[in-house]
């Protein structure tokens, strides 16, 4: 493990800039962790993770995966990681959310970070560890809006499909959650991926009113619930 006063990370790592239309991108900085599998092993062992029901239809459907909220300041490549993504974006971010896929039956359907609200000019940056996977961006559009439920994500005739892990740093920007989707789909291995996300956003533009995806939808006459809940905590 690396001593609480050497550099965790490596903020010289070269970062590789995806255009993926006129006011939308994602750098992918590979090898930004420097150690790792020892950070997997220390947050799989010690965090203590939780499992989260999302209200559907008027029932709760357990999401497929864990998930726990980090102080930045909890450990060096956390408090290391937080700083250099402020200092490279010029951003204060907001962190640190971690969501553990235990293996490949764990993952994340296409979405966008709508809880932000204002989505015109945001700023995801994310830290994954364990196993690599395809991480799937797709454009919104007139196909998708028709044929997301249908066409497995990856597949898509637009899609990009990344594969970070080992310690690489994902960041997406400009007006990636307004126009455009990411998800985790299912995947063959027995291995755990776990992510790190700091979120910002500018609060410009016009809001999004819609629904999250932790709010639910109430259709029937039964009192109201809350949209999401924690159910149970995980070792």
């Amino acid at each position: 493990m690396t001593h609480p006063d050497e550099l965790a990370i490596d903020r010289r790592a070269t970062v590789r800039r995806i255009d993926l239309d006129a006011g939308s991108w994602v750098d992918v900085v590979e090898g930004f962790v420097r150690e790792p599998t020892d950070l997997l092993d220390d947050l799989v062992a010690s965090v203590p993770w939780a499992q989260t029901e999302v209200l559907r239809y008027d029932r709760y459907v357990a999401e497929q995966r864990l998930s726990a909220g980090l102080r930045a300041d909890s450990r060096p490549v956390l408090r290391q990681t937080d700083l250099h993504l402020q200092a490279t974006y010029r951003v204060p971010f907001e962190g640190v959310a971690a969501i553990l896929y235990r293996d490949g039956t764990d993952f994340q359907g296409l979405h966008s970070d709508r809880a932000m609200r204002w989505l015109d000019d945001t700023r995801i940056a994310i830290v994954v560890l364990g196993q690599r996977r395809p991480f799937v961006v797709r454009p919104r559009g007139s196909w998708v809006e028709a044929a997301a439920s249908r066409v497995p994500a990856g597949q898509g005739p637009d899609d990009i499909v990344l594969l970070p892990g080992k310690g690489d740093l994902l960041v997406m920007g400009g007006a990636c959650q307004r126009d455009w989707l990411h998800g985790i789909p299912p995947f063959d291995t027995a291995n755990p991926r776990l992510s790190l996300t700091w979120r910002w956003t500018s609060r410009r533009g016009r809001p999004d009113t819609n629904p999250g995806h932790y709010e639910g939808r109430q259709f029937g006459d039964g009192p109201r619930r809350a949209g999401s809940r924690t159910v149970r905590s995980a070792s």
